[in-house]
């Protein structure tokens, strides 16, 4: 099996052929509800290689979150816990032959040796309900984390070149992410070093602001979870003792034009104002917040086909190619 997997800090996204996944990056304290007649959320409950609940519902659920923004988390528990889940996701099958793409920000790049010898190998997995899975992982490939999105917009399904123009020119990625935001300069689909960094800011850095404006407005909503208080900026919507917050909207666009402002700057200086580019691409979950922001600084930039997945796209698109 060929699969793409990108193990974000906000979130987890996996294709593999028709197969597509997305769940909040949250390990959680195995609790459940005891009672619902409700079908939503997205809940991962793991048995092995240890008991813990993984995604939507160990937001809501959970007594006891882990949900990690540190450059070593990809050595825990919990990074291996999202990734098998992930596995679990796109197959039951209860042996599993793996090959894979996977990425890192940019400015945690050079540990792209660490992810492979974490997934090199055999590994197991149970969910609750199920066999248990087999996963032996053969080929690992780790790319920077923007040059997904690049690759999902010049590669097919196949992995062949469809986008010819674009993979000869000159191309600026901004991939916000939860984070970081990652600026990667690509000529020829080759990375070029000296245009390419990555900014200490990103989607929780939005939440923070937001929660320290609802500590002193509306005391009792920012004890909020993060995934909860994201899901709310995304929509603009917050409702306190059951009415509209309606000054909540203003407040989410002006902190989003401060964020947007700084990777603007950052993408400006690097890039020499982006005038010699031939195109600016705007990825990851990030950019549904800050997308038309960026995009209103240059005429040449803009979002990829789909933000959220473009990265995880990229990779099994790549995988297609190498494998």
């Amino acid at each position: 099996m060929l699969a793409g997997i990108d193990v974000g800090y906000s979130d987890v996204k996996a294709i593999s052929g028709d197969r597509r996944s997305a769940f909040a990056s949250v390990v959680g304290s195995p609790d459940q509800a005891h009672f619902s007649l409700s079908s939503n959320g997205h809940g991962i409950m793991l048995t092995a290689p240890r008991r813990v609940l993984v995604g939507e519902e160990a937001v809501t659920q959970s007594r006891f979150l882990n949900r990690r923004e540190d450059r070593g988390w990809i050595k825990s528990e919990e990074w291996r816990d999202l990734f098998l889940a992930a596995v679990s996701e796109l197959t039951t099958a209860t042996s599993v032959d793996l090959d894979v793409v996977t990425g890192l920000p940019v400015a945690f790049y050079d540990d792209k040796g660490v992810v492979q010898e974490q997934l090199v190998g055999e590994h197991r997995v149970q969910r609750e309900g199920r066999h248990a899975q087999l996963v032996r992982v053969g080929q690992v490939r780790v790319i920077p984390q923007p040059f997904g999105s690049l690759l999902s917009e010049v590669l097919n399904d196949r992995g062949e070149i469809a986008d010819e123009a674009l993979g000869k020119s000159a191309v600026g990625i901004i991939d916000v992410g939860g984070k970081t935001c990652n600026l990667l300069s690509v000529n020829r689909l080759t990375e070029i070093g000296r245009e390419t960094s990555s900014v200490n800011v990103g989607g929780w850095d939005l939440v923070r602001g937001v929660r320290a404006w609802l500590s002193d407005e509306y005391p009792g909503l920012d004890d909020m979870r993060d995934h909860r208080l994201s899901e709310a900026i995304q929509s603009r919507e917050l409702r306190y003792y059951g009415k509209p917050v309606e000054e909540f909207s203003a407040i989410v666009d002006d902190l989003a034009a401060d964020l947007a402002d700084q990777v603007v700057a950052e993408a400006g200086h690097l890039w020499n104002g982006g005038a010699m580019l031939d195109a600016i691409l705007v990825t990851g979950g990030g950019a549904l917040l800050l997308g038309d922001l960026i995009q209103s600084h240059w005429p040449h930039a803009r979002l990829v086909k789909d933000p959220v997945a473009g990265n995880a796209l990229g990779y099994y698109k790549l995988a297609k190619r190498v494998f």
